[in-house]
Order: C-alpha cells, then structure tokens, then sequence
C-alpha cells in the first residue's frame, strides 16, 4: 500500500505517517524507485496506535503497551485519572470565562490576583444581575417581588381603615370594599413610588432603587430623584423599557469619585443601636452632573472589583479613609475604620 492510499484508508497526514515511522512503529519496504510500501501489518500497527492515541495515551506509553512492557487497562486507569483532573481544571476556567463575561469587566491587569469567591446569599442579600455593582438594579423579576411584598402592607392598612368606615361611619358594606380597594391602590402606589422595603427583619435596603453597574467601558447607572420619576421607572423595568431612564458615562468621562466613610447606626430589634461604618460615594462628570450615592448595598465580592476597576479607570479619586484598599483586600470597613 503507498503513502496516499494509507492517508485516505486511516485518515492519517502524510507527516503523522512518517512521525510514526520516525518513533519505530513500522518499518516499510521500498519499492525499487525508493516509494514506500505498507504491508498489511503496518496498517495494523498504524490503526492501533490511532486508537490509542485518540484515547490521549502519550507515546512512549503507546510503544511501552505495544511491545507488552505495559498493561493496556492499567494505562486506561491513570489516564482516566489524569482526564478526570484536566476535565475539572478545564471546568474552573469555562466557570471563570462565563463569571468574566457576565460580569462584562473591563480587562485589568489585578483581575489575575483576584481569587473567585462563592456567594451563599441569604434571602433578601442575593444580587439581581451578575455585573458589579454598588445596590441592586432593579430588574423585572425584582420589581415583581417587591410589588407582591408592597401589596401585603397595602391591602392590611386598606382593609383595616376600609373596616373602620363601614363600622365607625356606618356607609354601605359595598362602599366600604370600594374605598378600601381605592386605598390599597393609593398605598400600592406610594411604596412603590418611596420604594419603601425592607430587604430582611435585620438590614434596611437604603438604595431606593438606586444602582451603578461598572461595565467594561463605563458605569451605568439609575437615580432616584422623586417618587413621581420612580414609579415611572418602576413601570418601565416591567414593561423592559428601563434603558431609556439609565445614565451611562464611560469611564473617560468621569472626572472625579469620592469614597466617603460615614459612622452610622443599626438597631437589631432593640433600643439599643450600635455603630457601623459604611461608604457613600460621589461621582462628578465632565459635563458637570453629579450623582451621590446614600450608603449603597455591596453585595457577593462586588467590592474588591469596585476598588480595583475604580483604580485602574479613574485618574481622580479621593478616598481620605483608603476605604478602597478595605474592599481590595476583604477587611469589614466597620473594623478598620474603627482601627483607624
């Protein structure tokens, strides 16, 4: 059999033939115009360390198995070992990729130095979207929830004040329901617009809707700045018409951020409050606009990447209590500001 025809039979190249022959796989005779020439057992041998090579079973173990100095299913078990470990390796950087992407970073080059983290969120502490971000955008699943939530305390105080027409001013039973449905409406309506919440019994969600996304060519972001503009941005997030009502700047045309630690106290179903250090933060443009940001939820390993993206993207930062060095390396801004 010549060269071409064992390429087309195999459906190995002409260069992989010969690399086999270089190793001592075969050995083929020549022809008297010096072409070569397979016999029927080269193209044996050929087929089977095609095979063992698909299997990812290096050469030398390949010529160790063939001349019966290694067991073939004793090979199997330390490759499947050693695929079982490049599998789970290439699984981390397929998960890392798709953290990269989703979070839509900018590329830096302290990203290298910052180990992944897993959140175990508890309710009320999860992230909506997965980019960093100071608050939580207010993304359509959320604005569900939060109506659901804000309907409960709607439809008690109509109803209860709804009940107290008809008993106390003595009205008909059917226009009590009406003025108890038109409160619940009213009430609906005013925690929505106020975006009163609470995130959980023992943390107070301060953001009103407000959220910065840092993307990987600027920020992004929405602020409150009425109850009237709220709903409207409120409706808008349902209806997946939100982009409309976001600012966006790129980095480039920010021109100063100011990081502000502030000593603030928490009561935890008692009278008795204590401190706690937390950071507001004041984006100033180019175009002169400025946006102030009332100490905003940082949620999952959000903070790190704040610190690093704002360092690397903004030539103005003033940052008296070097908060960002805390959020860089993982310290409770409580304790080192107290520290400090």
């Amino acid at each position: 059999m010549k060269t071409n025809d064992l390429e087309r039979d195999l459906g190995l190249s002409k260069h992989t033939i010969r690399y086999y022959e270089k190793e001592g796989f075969i050995q083929p005779q020549r022809d008297e115009n010096g072409y070569r020439n397979y016999n029927s057992n080269d193209v044996q041998v050929l087929k089977l360390v095609k095979f063992l090579r698909n299997l990812e079973i290096s050469i030398d173990d390949v010529k160790a198995i063939l001349n019966g100095e290694l067991d073939f299913h004793e090979c199997l078990k330390i490759n499947q070992i050693h695929l079982d470990k490049q599998i789970e390796s290439i699984k981390e950087i397929k998960e890392t990729i798709e953290d990269y992407h989703d979070k839509d970073l900018p590329l830096i080059s302290e990203l290298a130095e910052v180990e992944k983290s897993t959140s175990q969120a508890r309710l009320g502490f999860q992230k909506t979207t997965k980019t960093v971000s100071l608050g939580r955008k207010l993304t359509k699943p959320w604005a569900i929830r939060q109506l659901f939530y804000s309907l409960i305390g709607s439809l008690v105080i109509g109803f209860g004040l709804g009940r107290f027409f008809v008993i106390a001013i003595d009205i008909p039973t059917v226009q009590g329901i009406v003025i108890c449905l038109a409160i619940t409406i009213f009430m609906e309506i005013i925690l929505i617009g106020f975006a009163c919440r609470n995130t959980s019994p023992t943390m107070l969600d301060n953001s009103i809707d407000q959220s910065v996304e840092f993307l990987r060519d600027g920020i992004c972001y929405y602020e409150f700045t009425g109850p009237i503009h709220n709903l409207q941005y409120f409706i808008a997030v349902l209806l997946g018409k939100d982009e409309a009502m976001m600012h966006y700047y790129r980095y480039d045309e920010i021109e100063k951020v100011s990081v502000i630690g502030k000593r603030r106290y928490m009561k935890l179903g008692s009278p008795i409050a204590y401190v706690v250090y937390t950071a507001d933060f004041l984006f100033e443009f180019q175009d002169g606009k400025k946006f102030y940001f009332y100490w905003p939820m940082i949620l999952d390993d959000d903070a790190r990447y704040i610190a690093i993206i704002l360092e690397e993207k903004i030539k103005d930062i003033r940052d008296r209590h070097n908060i960002l060095h805390a959020f860089k390396n993982g310290i409770n801004l409580t304790d080192y500001l107290i520290d400090q």
